[in-house]
């Protein structure tokens, strides 16, 4: 029973392992291409090469700034506005940010006030210092209201529910960020573990080669070579089959997913080796009765470089995917109409002092989604400033989003908020009897609130939308007299 309610858990683990186990495959084959000359090997030496192509710079200067961030006290402003294109006068909403932090003491302040037409429509501060975390708004209760990261599988059980098994008592923040790395031997052991039983389940006859296949990539013509490897449903589900088979008998790994799990702190009690094995024979038993899709993968060689991969789902459509250092394209072609069809690119430049991504989106070339978000400074300037802006356009329609923040790293914080009893109602200590009656309260007063608010907002677009109108009729009166 205990094993059971671990499933989700255990199935994410062994899910990130066999990702990074196909990764390592395809970097293991790469290596071995002098050798053997197959359409298996060759198609394996040009898939690693794709997959070398979306290597990313490493972002120094990021890195940095948030080890910076964990061992020197820093304050923050930051300003969301959304803006409405369409009308001659868009109405716009704020959302204005004051903070500072000193993570080495544990300790963070957040306040963040809407504005509409510059006028604050509502609050709302967050604190976490004593190993408490808080949220207070004037307007709906004039105290911080908390948990305390202690005995909170006792606080579930007092908010009504019973099964607490995969909650833990307190969390961990950072040893959660653990749970999916893994250390280069360990990368090691998966890999030569693995990549026997995967490569022996796909026969030869899979692979196949096509001189002369003509491709178009942005307005270029390519007489390419291209390597394919098919599989149907059967020999997927053998695939993942013989993996879990293989999994359940190796210790290595068996220890491996005991550690990450204990990384959760679900239980006082360490799982059990027998827990995951049965875990393991649930997911067998879901797996074969599982229909997957027959999938293609083909990779496209042009003068020794991949230039393009395409991943083929049977009647279902087909992902192309064209990656360098630094740039990704990746064009969701369905073949169902009623499905939508995307296409994404992500570019990233990033030096030790500033960093510049940006991402578009088209959806049915009908939607377009731009992301462009810079980050200036660095850890030694002991500053970052931040500027993202999203624009939006569906036809005649336009809006955009932009944050601009500035952080400064500073030596000391003044005027530290400590919660207590005195300033704060802290869920952990209120009885079960006293839960119910706290929490719908506050649940029926942000409902109100939150009511008026969209009622005000509404109000204000109507009359301005009113006066528009007004102004518009006489500019048209004028011109007609």
């Amino acid at each position: 029973m205990y094993y059971g309610r671990k499933k989700g858990i255990i199935i994410g683990i062994v899910v990130a392992i066999i990702v990074i186990l196909l990764v390592a495959i395809s970097v293991f084959v790469l290596l071995k291409t002098d050798l053997f000359k197959s359409n298996k090997t060759l198609f394996w030496k040009y898939a690693g090469a794709g997959l070398e192509s979306f290597e990313q710079t490493p972002n120094i200067q990021l890195e940095e700034i948030q080890k910076l961030k964990m061992q020197s006290p820093y304050i923050l402003q930051g300003e969301l506005t959304l803006n409405n294109e369409e009308s001659d006068k868009p109405e716009n909403i704020k959302l204005v940010i004051n903070g500072e932090a000193d993570k080495a003491n544990e300790y963070t302040h957040m306040s963040s006030k809407v504005q509409y037409e510059n006028n604050t429509i509502f609050d709302l501060e967050y604190v976490n210092n004593n190993n408490i975390y808080a949220l207070k708004s004037d307007e709906i209760v004039t105290a911080f209201l908390g948990i305390k990261n202690e005995n909170l599988k006792v606080l579930f059980q007092k908010l009504g529910i019973t099964d607490t098994s995969i909650i833990p008592d307190f969390i961990i923040f950072e040893k959660n960020k653990e749970i999916f790395k893994l250390t280069q031997e360990e990368k090691k052991h998966i890999n030569e573990t693995y990549i026997n039983v995967i490569q022996n389940t796909i026969a030869k006859e899979n692979y196949s080669r096509q001189t002369s296949a003509v491709i178009e990539k942005d307005g270029v013509t390519y007489n390419t070579t291209s390597y394919r490897l098919d599989l149907n449903k059967e020999q997927i589900s053998n695939i993942v089959l013989n993996t879990l088979n293989t999994l359940k008998t190796d210790n290595i790994s068996l220890s491996l997913i005991k550690e990450k799990v204990q990384l959760l702190n679900i239980n006082k009690e360490n799982i059990k080796t027998e827990e995951i094995i049965n875990i393991l024979d649930e997911i067998i038993e879901e797996i074969q009765n599982t229909e997957f899709k027959d999938i293609s993968f083909v990779v496209y060689n042009y003068k020794g470089e991949t230039i393009q991969t395409e991943i083929i789902i049977k009647n279902e459509g087909k992902i192309v995917i064209n990656a360098k250092k630094d740039n990704v394209k990746l064009m969701i072609e369905n073949y169902n109409q009623e499905e939508n069809n995307i296409e994404l690119e992500l570019t990233n430049k990033i030096t030790s002092t500033q960093t510049n991504i940006k991402l578009k989106i088209d959806i049915n070339n009908e939607t377009q989604i731009k992301i462009d978000l810079i980050n200036t400074g660095s850890a030694s300037q002991k500053s970052l400033n931040t500027t993202c802006e999203i624009s939006i356009a569906n036809g005649d329609t336009q809006g955009n989003i932009t944050y601009n923040q500035t952080l400064e790293f500073i030596d000391e914080l003044e005027n530290i908020i400590e919660l207590n009893e005195t300033n704060s109602a802290i869920l952990n200590n209120y009885s079960k009897e006293d839960l119910n009656i706290l929490l719908p309260a506050i649940q029926e007063r942000m409902v109100q609130v939150i009511s008026e608010k969209i009622q005000t907002i509404v109000e204000h677009i109507i009359m301005n939308d009113m006066l528009n109108n007004e102004q518009a009729n006489e500019i048209h009166d004028q011109n007609n007299t």
